[in-house]
């Protein structure tokens, strides 16, 4: 019996790491170039001509329901959302919508509403993204005098019936992310002939108003970027293609900046196609999708947490998405694949690390409009202060002043009735001392 027993929990255990990888999930020989995902329902647009599919039993059936996707999205209330080629109307692609899955589509009302706010001609529609809030952002890309090309957004906070513009000089729309209100999108200036160049902004107003924060670039590069992760820390991941002009060479690679964009850190040389940051409640990070290579794991720190492959047949990832089930679907070279997330992402235990040093971590947000959250470490017993003061040294509040015991410590300034403009925090504990700047805007 005992021989039985342990040949049964063998078995088990067997049958449990052979289950935990990816399966297929249809459309197998199929090129995947986007995916969405809700409850049973899969959208999954092919690289043949654009051609979408639907499936409404988790991927065992498929069926074509358009010739000319370029991209799809599913809002929270299951409001689909396409971009597609519309040769009879004004503009090259346009967005159309469908409130019954997929059955029958209507146009997207969005270039009436806002081409009072267009300041440059106008070209087609490149993205829909819909936000983890629900807010829906829509990527326009424009020109002027032939020859230099943006991207700029309109967002809807209505499901799509209503859109505007978040102002006039926004670059961005090609990437997005999400942490609760606070949105990061990347966009990319190109100019024929030239170099371009990629700018990131952040908004903490769920997209209403954006801040400039920076590039993610090496110096003399230009930067095609695949992906972008924003985290709780506000750590900032990107990655793509470079070309370093002063090597004159192809340059991959994934970048990793602590401070809201003013540096950046490269923490791989993988060649990053897609990317998607998740979250399982006690850690952060973001899966990477390369073209040959298949899915690696990185931490919101950029720590590499190896690949995460188990069952793939084609190392072809050209996208990543999430459903509200708790599936990551990877489209690849070979259909649509699919795992719980809890098999890809690692579990951390409550455990609260003993801090090595002193550390004083920018703020986040940065840019903020009204408060903002200050993050600083003690290896031991200390007296700790912490100050703020405006740019000519005048101190504006003491945020804490008292003994603390060894650990990592959170707190929440709020700076409702100051003027925008330029600040400094200041942490003293023991013989350390450390100020960093933060920007209020409003």
């Amino acid at each position: 019996m005992k021989t039985l027993l342990q040949t049964l929990f063998s078995f088990f255990l067997v049958t449990q790491i052979c289950f935990a990888q990816w399966t297929q999930v249809g459309l197998n020989e199929e090129i995947i170039m986007d995916l969405a995902v809700q409850n049973q329902n899969i959208f999954a647009v092919t690289e043949d001509n654009g051609k979408l599919y639907r499936s409404t039993d988790n991927g065992a059936n498929y069926t074509m329901i358009d010739d000319s996707t370029r991209n799809v999205s599913i809002s929270p209330t299951g409001k689909v959302f396409i971009i597609k080629d519309a040769p009879d109307q004004q503009y090259r692609e346009n967005i159309f919508t469908s409130l019954d899955n997929g059955a029958n589509w209507m146009l997207v009302n969005i270039v009436e509403q806002i081409q009072d706010s267009l300041y440059v001609q106008f070209f087609a529609f490149t993205k829909i993204t819909v936000s983890s809030t629900g807010i829906i952002f829509c990527t326009l890309r424009v020109g002027i005098r032939g020859d230099w090309v943006s991207d700029l957004i309109a967002k809807s906070s209505d499901d799509g019936l209503t859109w505007t513009t978040p102002g006039i000089g926004m670059i961005g729309g090609k990437l997005f992310d999400f942490r609760n209100q606070f949105s990061i999108t990347l966009g990319e200036e190109s100019i024929e002939y030239g170099d371009g160049q990629s700018f990131i902004y952040l908004s903490t107003d769920n997209g209403n108003t954006w801040n400039y924060l920076g590039f993610p670039a090496i110096p003399s590069s230009e930067l095609y970027s695949r992906i972008l992760g924003l985290f709780s820390n506000g750590n900032i991941l990107a990655g793509g293609s470079m070309y370093d002009d002063s090597l004159g060479l192809p340059f991959t690679g994934i970048l990793l900046s602590t401070d809201m964009c003013s540096t950046w850190t490269q923490i791989s040389s993988l060649n990053s196609q897609v990317g998607l940051s998740w979250s399982n409640g006690s850690s952060e990070g973001m899966l990477v999708g390369t073209p040959d290579l298949g899915v690696f794991l990185f931490s919101d720190e950029g720590d590499s947490l190896g690949s995460r492959n188990e069952g793939l047949t084609n190392l072809n990832i050209q996208t990543l998405t999430l459903d509200n089930n708790g599936y990551v679907y990877a489209g690849t070279g070979n259909g649509v694949w699919r795992r719980p997330l809890t098999e890809v992402t690692p579990v951390v235990e409550n455990q609260i690390p003993i801090p090595s040093s002193f550390n004083l971590l920018q703020n986040f947000p940065n840019p903020f409009n009204p408060s903002t959250k200050i993050k600083y470490s003690i290896p031991q017993s200390a007296n700790v202060s912490i100050k703020v003061f405006d740019i000519i040294g005048n101190e504006i509040e003491t945020l804490v002043n008292e003994e603390k015991p060894v650990g990592t410590y959170e707190i929440t300034w709020q700076a409702a009735n100051l003027p925008s403009g330029v600040y400094f925090y200041q942490l003293k504990a023991s013989d350390y001392v450390s100020t960093k700047k933060m920007l209020l805007l409003k």
